[in-house]
């Protein structure tokens, strides 16, 4: 939230029904958005049984994938995507079950990071933090899953029929680095965020890439080191993209 100034999503806001959460993860977002608007049916759905039981009446969960035929019985008002990259083997085609899904002048809104990392003033270069997002997306391609294809997905949205397309580009620095005030608290966030996921989102990514578990491990020790180094002045790009699905032919 604090990338959104603290909002749970950048759509403007409707009278909406119902809300579907894609790979909702915890339940976080979901649970949140329940409360938000106790008026909306939030379900969330997710590959992985990992959500509280103790949740908002109008809050429920699903376990499912999502990359399979999408079998709701009732279309949703509000359809929200976040950190899915390398999730989806064809982001066109989830684009198109959400437009199919989506009630017409119903909203998406998806948001991710792009990788490999960068920097204005090059110390990004020859560092272990570049090499690990280098070949992060290296590894993902090779099994088709790309974790630079969120700068495609405003385009990706007008293909699946979306109008009123909104996007939004920022940078979210890697640490404290940044002199802002404000920067520097999205950077502590998002070294906390990375540090406690790395070997999660890293190690079957890479292994697939022919290193050892003891070489992936070597390699994010060292890319910890750097995370915690403010002399590295790295950043990603987030996009966040939000549209419409028309209300008719003629909208």
């Amino acid at each position: 939230m604090l990338v959104n100034d603290n909002k749970l999503y950048q759509t403007p806001p409707r009278n909406w029904k119902r809300i579907l959460d894609v790979g909702t993860g915890t339940g976080i977002w979901a649970i949140d958005v329940a409360d938000e608007h106790p008026e909306a049916e939030v379900l969330g759905v997710d590959l992985s049984p990992i959500q509280p039981s103790m949740v908002p009446l109008n809050c429920r969960f699903e376990i499912d994938d999502l990359e399979d035929a999408w079998t709701f019985k009732h279309q949703f008002d509000f359809i929200f995507i976040r950190s899915m990259i390398a999730s989806f083997k064809s982001w066109p085609d989830i684009f198109s079950k959400a437009f199919e899904n989506l009630e017409p002048g119903g909203y998406i809104e998806v948001q991710d990071n792009v990788y490999p990392l960068a920097s204005d003033d090059g110390t990004i270069y020859n560092t272990d933090i570049l090499t690990w997002s280098e070949l992060m997306v290296k590894a993902a391609n090779k099994i088709g899953r790309s974790i630079t294809v969120a700068s495609k997905f405003k385009s990706m949205l007008e293909d699946a029929g979306f109008i009123d397309i909104v996007e939004i580009k920022k940078r979210i620095p890697m640490n404290r680095w940044p002199k802002r005030s404000r920067y520097k608290e999205l950077g502590t966030w998002s070294c906390y965020m990375l540090q406690s996921s790395l070997e999660g989102i890293s190690m079957g990514l890479l292994t697939r890439l022919g290193l050892t578990v003891d070489e992936v491990h070597v390699l994010l020790a060292r890319v910890r080191r750097d995370l915690l180094s403010t002399k590295i002045h790295g950043y990603w790009y987030t996009y966040l993209v939000y549209a419409r699905k028309p209300r008719n032919v003629a909208d």
